[in-house]
């Protein structure tokens, strides 16, 4: 495969990673994205109800949806776990700033299919707004559709953001400098650094990068406190853009057997038929 310049990282922790059960079976590949904006509570809240009971029992069918711009008044409300946040709600944001919900279907269990599981997020654009405004675009690109999370370390991260598809990873998590000049031109540049405003605490999610001005596509979960000791991922200037806010016990079921051995060069670049033929138990959104 051709070299893949500027693929995302996260620091190695300063703990050993935790076993983990494997499981084993084959996947489907039908999958499809659905994106709503916030046109009303009521209809949006139903529209939520019918899709979440239209699932079939594929190992690959997930939903990725992306809300536009929702505020915490909106359809897919922000849950209880809200009003204990210690960050509290500004009411002088534009509308720019405001929060918005990104709900992720995950097959968590590659033996289990018909069982899905959902990530509730909220994303602050007020954190970090370059990193809320990628993200979205790539939700509703569909970008994630039957995205895995290729690098799970109990308590310390949960990182995906290498798209099944090759040719999305061209545009966005590569830059193909062997391809033709019109294919080189399709490339979407890494986004520039913004300020931390946030910790990397437990459910707060971060852009990886290998670098000044490097992110991407790539994205972790903070599966523990990594503000501070032993990991310290806020002196790395890991910029938190949102959290968890319904299904972080999900986090701790991700499968993590196979730890950091993805090869992210070759994952960007053949997509997911290398998720399937060589790490076949990942759990996928």
């Amino acid at each position: 495969a051709p070299c893949c310049n500027a693929l995302a990282f996260v620091p190695v922790p300063a703990t050993k990673e935790a076993p983990s059960t494997p499981g084993a079976t084959s996947r489907s590949t039908q999958s499809k994205p659905f994106i709503h904006d916030a046109d009303g509570s009521d209809e949006c809240s139903a529209e939520a109800d019918a899709i979440s009971k239209s699932f079939t029992a594929t190992r690959r069918n997930a939903m990725s949806c992306s809300l536009s711009f929702l505020t915490t008044a909106s359809c897919l409300p922000l849950h209880e776990a809200l009003a204990a946040s210690d960050v509290a709600e500004d009411t002088s944001l534009s509308n720019a700033q405001q929060p918005f919900t990104v709900l992720l279907t995950v097959q968590v269990d590659s033996t289990k299919p018909e069982e899905l599981s959902e990530l509730e997020i909220e994303c602050r654009p007020d954190w970090a707004p370059l990193a809320t405004s990628r993200f979205k675009e790539l939700v509703e690109l569909g970008f994630y559709k039957d995205c895995p999370f290729f690098r799970v370390l109990p308590g310390f991260i949960a990182q995906f953001g290498l798209s099944a598809d090759p040719n999305l990873n061209k545009q966005w998590a590569y830059c193909d400098t062997t391809a033709d000049e019109e294919t080189i031109k399709l490339c979407n540049p890494p986004l520039r650094d913004e300020p931390r405003q946030q910790p990397n605490k437990k459910g707060t999610l971060s852009f990886a990068s290998s670098g000044k001005n490097t992110r991407r596509t790539q994205i972790f979960i903070n599966a523990g406190d990594n503000s501070g000791p032993p990991n310290f991922l806020d002196a790395q200037n890991f910029v938190p853009f949102g959290r968890i806010v319904k299904g972080i016990d999900i986090v701790k079921q991700l499968n993590g057997e196979y730890g950091g051995k993805v090869n992210q060069g070759k994952a960007a670049y053949y997509g997911g038929e290398y998720f399937e033929k060589v790490f076949p138990r990942l759990s996928i959104i």
